[in-house]
């Protein structure tokens, strides 16, 4: 599922159905008979989660820190432990996209860390938020992750910063290379 340009879905829906999309491909591997159609589908999933990632710190970790400030755990913590998950599971994306022929081994390392990652991205950061966001407040920042898109990178980058303010420039300067 491509980043919809739907006006009317919130950045926390929109983010759920991406990890929906995430989660559903990995199963659908299962069924893949062929090795070729396999090798295909999983570099693009590589593609789609890279992408993912980097729009959110570019567009929203960045824009939600502060809702998050009252809870346990803190708003910053939060936000530097995803992006610090998303630099280990972009080591194992980038492991996987290098493979001439990508494993089953490391699809399933690949797929341990973006579990781990997804579930406790949706329990710690966007299930507090839903209560937290009004309605525009979401709209708005669906809107500025689907931009965020255009410029982000498709590549797993592990070498990125883990440092929240610096992330997202960061995701800029390579995105926009890349797409050069």
């Amino acid at each position: 599922m491509a980043s919809g340009s739907s006006a009317s879905i919130g950045i926390i829906d929109l983010i759920l159905s991406e990890h929906k999309y995430m989660r559903d491909e990995y199963e659908h591997f299962k069924s893949v008979d062929d090795e070729a159609q396999l090798d295909s589908r999983v570099r693009k999933w590589i593609a789609y989660i890279s992408l993912h990632g980097h729009k959110e710190e570019i567009a929203f970790y960045p824009n939600v820190e502060a809702h998050l400030k009252d809870e346990k755990k803190g708003g910053h913590h939060l936000i530097e432990h995803g992006i610090k998950e998303h630099r280990e599971l972009e080591t194992e994306l980038k492991k996987l996209s290098e493979e001439s022929n990508v494993t089953w081994k490391q699809i399933r390392k690949a797929v341990a860390k973006l579990m781990h990652h997804l579930d406790e991205e949706e329990a710690d950061i966007l299930a507090p938020l839903r209560t937290k966001l009004d309605q525009q407040v979401q709209l708005e920042l669906a809107r500025q992750f689907i931009h965020a898109g255009q410029l982000a990178s498709e590549k797993p980058h592990p070498e990125l910063s883990k440092d929240p303010e610096r992330a997202p420039v960061e995701n800029i300067n390579v995105g926009v290379v890349e797409k050069q």
